[in-house]
C-alpha cells in the first residue's frame, strides 16, 4: 500500500521530474488540516515521502471547502497543467485548472479563478449526487484533451478542452508561490 487508506484522489505525473517520481494525493483526514490537495515524490514507485501540502481550498470561492486531484498532469511548455475538482459548502464540485512548474512541481506558477467547468446540464445537477462534475481521465492529442468526466455520480460524460483556453484562463500571481 503506497499511502493510507484514508488517501484519494491519486494521480502520477507521467515522467520523473529530477530523477523522481511524483503524486497528487488528497489525505482526506481534516485532523491535518483540510481536504488539499498534496504533492509526494518516490525515488522508485514504491516508497513515497516528502509530503508537501500544494493546493489548498480558497475561502469565497467555487473550491472553498474541498479541493482533490483528478486526471494525470499534462505536460505543456508552460508548465505542468493539473486538472483538479473543487466544491463549495453547498457541495458543488466544478472543475478548475492549476498551472506547476516543469522542474519544481511544488511551484504554483497559475490557478483557475473561475470554473473551467461546471455542472450545468440535466444530467450533471440531478442524480445520485446532484451538482457534481470531476473527472479522473483523459486523452490529449495535441491541443486537445479529451476529458471524460462523472456527473452527479450518476453518469460518465466525455468534453473536449483546448489546452490553451485552459492555459489563457489561468490567472498567474504571486499569492500562489509558498
Amino acid at each position: 500500500m503506497a499511502f493510507l487508506p484514508s488517501n484519494k484522489d491519486c494521480t502520477i505525473f507521467e515522467e520523473r521530474i529530477n530523477d523522481k517520481y511524483y503524486c497528487l494525493n488528497r489525505p482526506s483526514s481534516l485532523m491535518i488540516g483540510g481536504n488539499y490537495v498534496w504533492l509526494s515524490s518516490s525515488p522508485d514507485l514504491r516508497h513515497w515521502g516528502d509530503h508537501y501540502c500544494l493546493l489548498k481550498t480558497r475561502p469565497g470561492c467555487w473550491d472553498s471547502e474541498r479541493v482533490g486531484a483528478g486526471a494525470a498532469p499534462i505536460k505543456t511548455e508552460a508548465g505542468w497543467l493539473v486538472i483538479y475538482h473543487g466544491a463549495d459548502p453547498k457541495h458543488r464540485y466544478c472543475l478548475g485548472a492549476v498551472l506547476l512548474d516543469l522542474n519544481n512541481p511544488r511551484q504554483i506558477i497559475a490557478r483557475s479563478i473561475d470554473p473551467i467547468m461546471e455542472p450545468i446540464a440535466d444530467y450533471e445537477q440531478a442524480g445520485f449526487f446532484g451538482n457534481v462534475v470531476f473527472t479522473n481521465g483523459h486523452i490529449v492529442n495535441g491541443d486537445q484533451i479529451t476529458m471524460y468526466y462523472g456527473a452527479s455520480d450518476s453518469v460518465i460524460c466525455m468534453a473536449t478542452l483546448s489546452i490553451r483556453e485552459v492555459l489563457n484562463s489561468l490567472m498567474v500571481s504571486e499569492v500562489f508561490s509558498d
